[in-house]
């Protein structure tokens, strides 16, 4: 093995089977193979995460106990790993950044209920006490212009109070709709719950009135090798400067940009035809690749920019199509983009 333990004599592990009475076992082989020849050229783990696989199978080789119980442990250990690439803990990230999201929702709706029944009780106290004064005013004073300045100074006061209370009770409203409609992480965009129920609106009003509607779907060029390379603080702030970029283009045509998943962000476009659609991403397009980022480190920008760009599909609603259909469109519309060079704008193809 190296240094970082990875198998480096397959010859040597073989002799080891040999001795074991076990070099025609398919399995063993296959074991062998997969972690010298094969894992060394899959892209869904870090250099540093086969480099932790070979070297625990190696060490379980090394014990040279063949039997099928230890083959059982292996292919379990295997099977453990091949959860554990990227895609998958990606996967899991999300999933736990959703449920840190659906967490904070749900406190900040406690907190709103619990400030709505509070306030209700306050507010009939204050009522109550209001009236209790009220009458202690009518029966103290005998003149009447006296009683209604006096009644009048107590309510223009309660109305104070109570403003007071629905401004605070409406700041809350507004903090738990930033929860529950923009994504945790890039903050300028809509999540993906907000978008998919702005997606099935607009895909209902489009089959009412007929106004075009289209959708963008924008992915980042090679954004796992900037993950890789600089870091997934870098990654994030790529993702966070792409968003504030669609936002503002977005703003310009009152269009609705989301986080899809990932690295994927989305604009849904009312009133603009595939066309008009094209020339918006175009416009996104050549921002990007003109954008001068520059790495955080330690609060520090780099000297250097780092250049990125994006791939944009852009699809347009048909009818008989559904919200679905629309993003399947410009999904298949951003593959081709990437699939033939990167850094370009693809239309889905027209419908006859």
């Amino acid at each position: 093995m190296t240094e970082n333990g990875a198998c480096i004599d397959v010859e040597q592990i073989t002799n080891i089977i040999k001795t074991n009475g076990v070099q025609n076992d398919a399995d063993w082989m296959a074991i062998i193979l997969f972690v010298r020849n094969l894992l060394t050229k899959l892209t869904v783990y870090t250099e540093e995460k086969k480099a932790e696989i070979q070297r625990e199978i190696c060490t379980q080789l090394a014990q040279k106990d063949f039997s099928d119980t230890h083959l059982e442990t292996i292919i379990a250990m295997l099977d453990m790993y091949i959860m554990q690439n990227i895609g998958s803990l990606e996967l899991e990230e999300a999933l736990a950044q959703e449920k840190r999201s659906a967490a904070l929702l749900l406190n900040e709706m406690n907190d709103i209920v619990a400030s709505m029944q509070g306030s209700h009780e306050r507010h009939q106290s204050k009522l109550d006490s209001f009236k209790d004064e009220t009458v202690s005013v009518i029966e103290e004073c005998n003149k009447k212009s006296l009683i209604i300045s006096k009644v009048r100074e107590m309510f223009q006061g309660l109305i104070v109070e109570f403003q007071e209370e629905a401004r605070a009770l409406n700041e809350k409203a507004q903090q738990f709709e930033q929860t529950a409609n923009f994504d945790p992480l890039l903050t300028d965009l809509h999540n993906r719950r907000a978008l998919e129920i702005f997606l099935q609106a607009a895909a209902m009003e489009y089959e009412n009135t007929g106004e075009p509607l289209s959708m963008m779907m924008i992915d980042v060029d090679h954004f796992k090798t900037v993950n890789d390379t600089c870091g997934h603080q870098a990654g994030d702030d790529v993702l966070r400067a792409l968003a504030h970029i669609i936002t503002a283009h977005a703003i310009q045509y009152s269009g609705f940009a989301a986080r899809y998943g990932g690295e994927e962000l989305v604009i849904i476009m009312k009133g603009l035809t595939q066309e008009m659609a094209s020339i918006k991403a175009e416009a996104i397009r050549a921002d990007v690749e003109n954008y001068d980022f520059r790495i955080r480190t330690d609060g520090q920008l780099a000297e250097h920019s780092l250049r990125f760009t994006v791939s944009i599909g852009v699809a347009e609603m048909h009818k008989g199509w559904n919200a679905g259909s629309l993003v399947g469109a410009a999904d298949k519309a951003m593959y081709q983009a990437k699939n033939t060079g990167r850094n370009q704008v693809r239309r889905a193809p027209e419908i006859s």
